[in-house]
């Protein structure tokens, strides 16, 4: 099958699959990747005859819940709710076997095991990295969950990457509490609230300004004024429409003074969809400081 035909056939499946842009890029190494010693730096340290990558993003700008405003709900991010907390993974499944069904190999990202998706994205066309070293997109913003998959299947590469068009702009950087971002483009994750919530020892730092916050941190994405039209009137997609089908339920759910009742084995049972691997210790741990916190809200508000 020519390359051309190939490449429409896989873009057709994309759209099936709810998938809302894909591209494809060479593969070759990424020289400009920062951990020299990671299998992700080369497509083909994965698959020794890799010709192709394919990027694939999902919009979850439209996935909060208005009561992330009240402080006695617990706060997560787009990103937790979208399922794709750890990569776009099942949606490129049909992908996968469809191109393997045509003769070739084909190997899927899994929680950015092969591929370094933000530099993979901005080679495909994606967008760019920002200076919060997240990939923006001109339509999307920041809020798209990215997957990818490496291939030895000749498909049709963008040849032109998106510019740069941060320019002078530094919200982001100034928007961080924990100075994540004190180096443009390179984000510092021992500082970075995201990955602070998820690790075993919590600082009285963090905890005195993570807010309501129990998995994850979106300050700098809510600061990047690409994301502005995304925040006040999120795109309109098949994910999105399915999504404020279940915003009552997630809002119920996270309702601090019922999710801290909540046990191992339920927490496991109800949120093992959303593929976030967090351990419940640290799940309680966030929610109960969490809770401590509105009821001394409520307290000083009494007064």
């Amino acid at each position: 099958m020519r390359k051309e035909l190939l490449s429409e056939k896989i873009r057709n499946l994309a759209v099936s699959s709810g998938i809302d842009v894909l591209e494809f890029a060479d593969a070759f190494e990424f020289l400009n990747y920062a951990l020299k010693n990671s299998n992700r730096r080369d497509p083909k340290l994965s698959l020794p005859n890799a010709k192709t990558i394919i990027v694939a993003g999902i919009y979850i700008g439209a996935m909060t819940l208005p009561k992330w405003a009240n402080p006695w709900y617990g706060r997560t991010s787009r990103l937790y709710l979208s399922e794709f907390f750890l990569d776009v993974v099942k949606p490129l499944e049909p992908i996968v076997n469809f191109i393997k069904k045509e003769g070739y190999q084909a190997i899927v990202c899994k929680s950015g095991s092969i591929l370094p998706l933000k530099l993979a994205a901005a080679r495909a066309g994606l967008g760019w990295q920002g200076k919060h070293s997240l990939l923006i997109s001109k339509k999307y913003g920041t809020f798209l969950a990215l997957g990818g998959i490496i291939t030895n299947a000749d498909l049709v590469p963008n040849t032109k990457e998106e510019p740069n068009l941060c320019r002078t702009c530094d919200k982001c950087q100034k928007a961080c509490p924990l100075d994540a971002l004190g180096q443009p483009y390179v984000l510092n994750i021992n500082k970075c609230m995201s990955n602070l919530l998820v690790n075993n020892n919590l600082s009285d730092e963090v905890q005195n300004i993570m807010k309501n916050r129990i998995v994850d941190c979106e300050i700098c994405q809510d600061a990047c004024p690409w994301n502005r039209k995304n925040l006040n009137n999120p795109l309109v997609t098949n994910m999105t429409e399915s999504f404020q089908k279940k915003i009552r339920h997630w809002e119920k759910f996270f309702f601090l003074p019922d999710l801290v009742e909540l046990s191992e084995k339920e927490y496991k049972k109800r949120l093992r969809h959303l593929n976030a691997d967090i351990p419940y210790n640290v799940f309680h741990r966030n929610v109960s400081i969490a809770l401590e916190r509105a009821k001394k809200i409520m307290g000083m508000n009494n007064q």
